[in-house]
């Protein structure tokens, strides 16, 4: 059970990575802009999943981070869709 877990946060804090990483690639290469509703979901989605990793790891500083960019793009969202 414990191997489990393990294995499921690694995959969480990966995902993380991965929708991050994505985010910023179909930015660089024009496929959405920085105000979109999937670049700053994908970035949502991939800080939650890293604080969630970073948390379990105790890494105060990335969590830390994370959690102000999280702030960021959740701003950034509304801002651009709803006023």
């Amino acid at each position: 059970m414990i191997l489990i877990r393990k294995y499921m946060g690694e995959a969480i804090g990966w995902a993380g990575a991965f929708f991050s990483l994505l985010a910023f690639g179909l930015n660089s290469m024009g496929y959405t802009h920085g105000q979109s509703v999937e670049y700053l979901g994908m970035n949502i989605l991939g800080c939650l999943f890293m604080i969630f990793y970073a948390s379990s790891k105790k890494a105060h500083a990335s969590y830390v981070l994370n959690t102000i960019f999280l702030l960021v793009a959740v701003i950034a969202l509304v801002k651009a869709n709803f006023m």
